[in-house]
């Protein structure tokens, strides 16, 4: 156990200082802060783009879902990991956080502290766009529990996903943080007109095998 607790004490980081600093100062120049969660090449202009690596190849999305009037630089992306420690935002600071096929690369207790923290960052009636696959849909469409081990859709488990969530989860998650509201809602239909086009889901799953959640504090 001690073995362990060291290993996790030592873990690289994967937070770059002088981005901690820039969004330092960017709440502090900024009245309407916009945070996208997990962007990867999908960086989008006045937006504060943060995902623990620079992937610079927006060509692998559709142009339609990423035009050229959306489109920001690597200026307008910041390298952090929120579980390197908290976001260097006061309370209350941020107007919308919009994440898309991110969440459900956390585990449980990463689900917890992202959800939490976004919580704590929101002003009063802020909101928090969430895209990510439906376990119950998924499962429903592919799996034979019949069958046993046999009969479950594996594949739901493919491309690093580690915590699926389904409707009533994350609405148990996000009442138990304090979320004032939640709303599930369509593809690219949110109560905020600033979410920007949403990509998922693509030919791999069904529409109604995704959810579309707007979370209200």
């Amino acid at each position: 156990i001690i073995l362990k607790i060291c290993r996790k004490n030592h873990q690289k980081k994967l937070t770059l200082p002088k981005d901690l600093e820039r969004l330092k100062e960017a709440s502090k120049n900024n009245k309407n802060l916009k945070l996208h969660f997990g962007c990867g090449p999908r960086i989008l202009k006045n937006w504060i783009n943060i995902d623990i690596s620079y992937n610079p190849n927006w060509w692998d999305y559709p142009s339609e879902n990423y035009p050229e009037s959306i489109r920001g630089n690597k200026n307008d992306f910041f390298n952090i990991n929120f579980m390197d420690a908290p976001l260097p935002l006061p309370n209350e600071s941020v107007d919308i956080v919009f994440s898309e096929d991110f969440i459900e690369h956390l585990n449980q207790q990463e689900t917890i502290v992202f959800l939490s923290e976004i919580y704590r960052i929101l002003k009063s009636g802020g909101l928090h766009r969430i895209n990510t696959p439906d376990l119950t849909a998924s499962m429903k469409r592919h799996s034979n529990f019949k069958n046993g081990y046999r009969g479950v859709y594996m594949m739901e488990w493919k491309w690093g996903h580690k915590n699926i969530l389904t409707k009533k989860y994350l609405t148990e998650l996000a009442e138990m943080i304090g979320y004032s509201n939640i709303k599930f809602m369509t593809k690219n239909k949110s109560i905020s007109n600033i979410i920007p086009p949403e990509i998922r889901p693509g030919e791999d799953r069904a529409i109604n095998e995704q959810i579309y959640c707007d979370l209200i504090k």
